[in-house]
């Protein structure tokens, strides 16, 4: 499992990105998405951690022709950090 933390900004309102967001992950998340957490910083901020079965099995759900349109028309940026445990 690979815990993930993301920044992500956008121009849409904050409540149609998280629908979009619950949508996606529920049509294109099974089997790789565990589980979720989206905040609110803003409007057009997004703070949020995943549980992933695999890194690379979530960034090619990230690269779908339907992800990147809808980045691009709601100029939609990620930053995708990799979360590990420190001991």
């Amino acid at each position: 499992m690979e815990r993930l933390f993301i920044v992500c900004t956008f121009d849409c309102s904050f409540e149609y990105y998280e629908e979009t967001i619950e949508n996606f992950v529920k049509e294109h998340g099974h089997g790789v998405v565990i589980d979720y957490d989206l905040n609110k910083i803003n409007d057009h901020k997004s703070h949020s951690f995943y549980n992933v079965t695999s890194l690379e099995a979530f960034i090619e759900i990230l690269d779908t022709p339907f992800a990147r349109e809808w980045d691009k028309a709601n100029n939609c940026k990620d930053i995708v950090y990799k979360l590990e445990l420190v001991e």
